[in-house]
């Protein structure tokens, strides 16, 4: 099931932030808007199949700025949001 939560923001950083994931897939995607409703940032999470796991790296987070270009990435542990969700 997709399931998608919009959170209104008090920061400086965004005005408005919108999540939307897949509860079979676990891969998510979070994109921030300023007040404007211009995109400021996003995230895109994937979590790999098992096989793939790592010890208790199950995924990767990616950012990416306003003009699409990779910021930084981060790993998804088990058993824990990755702060693109949070």
């Amino acid at each position: 099931m997709i399931r998608k939560k919009r959170v209104q923001s008090t920061s400086p950083e965004f005005a408005v932030r919108i999540v939307t994931w897949d509860d079979e897939t676990g891969a998510a995607t979070k994109i921030d808007y300023d007040d404007r409703g211009n995109p400021v940032r996003r995230a895109v999470v994937e979590r790999f199949p098992r096989e793939r796991w790592q010890d208790d790296i199950v995924g990767e987070a990616v950012w990416y700025d306003g003009q699409d270009c990779v910021v930084k990435r981060e790993p998804v542990l088990l058993g824990r949001t990755p702060d693109a969700l949070g």
